[in-house]
């Protein structure tokens, strides 16, 4: 009996793990405070296959524009099974946001370390001097080609850049 319910509560400890909800959020610009419409945002999830050596596969890749108050929502994906999602939002003119890295060093960010909902995205201005190819490699970076195909504002904006 104690072992049924040892797997039971572990079983309910791991299954949230993987469940990310429905997200929503305002983009903003970081030095006016005003928002941002038509930034693109796109939330990639993978799924890590094998053991040792392991490979990623695109499990759901969505992607949305800013309304004219600079908000979004995107639907959340429930599997025990998924990584931690990618988000990346981007507008031209500023410096694309990730959940995950800091441009320009590419640094590991320690700001963002959940899924928010009702957050508030700062954009910076892209500023003169930082390499625009640098940047699109920034935007790109994990994001999966085959995720790509679903997503044409996301992919039209990183080949524009």
């Amino acid at each position: 009996m104690r072992n049924i319910f040892v797997i039971l509560l572990t079983t309910l400890m791991i299954l949230p793990a993987g469940c990310y909800p429905n997200i929503t959020g305002t983009v903003i610009d970081a030095e006016t405070g005003q928002p941002i419409e038509g930034a693109v945002v796109l939330v990639q999830w993978t799924k890590t296959h094998g053991f040792g050596l392991t490979y990623h596969t695109v499990y759901k890749v969505l992607e949305t524009e800013t309304n004219k108050m600079g908000k979004f929502s995107i639907t959340g994906a429930y599997s025990p099974f998924i990584d931690k999602p990618t988000l990346v939002i981007y507008k031209k003119g500023y410096i694309a946001w990730r959940n995950d890295i800091l441009f320009p060093n590419f640094i590991k960010r320690t700001d963002y370390d959940t899924w928010k909902n009702n957050y508030e995205y700062k954009l910076d201005k892209f500023k003169e001097g930082y390499p625009k190819d640098k940047h699109q490699m920034f935007m790109g970076h994990g994001i999966m080609i085959d995720g790509l195909n679903k997503v044409p504002k996301f992919h039209k904006v990183l080949n524009d850049e």
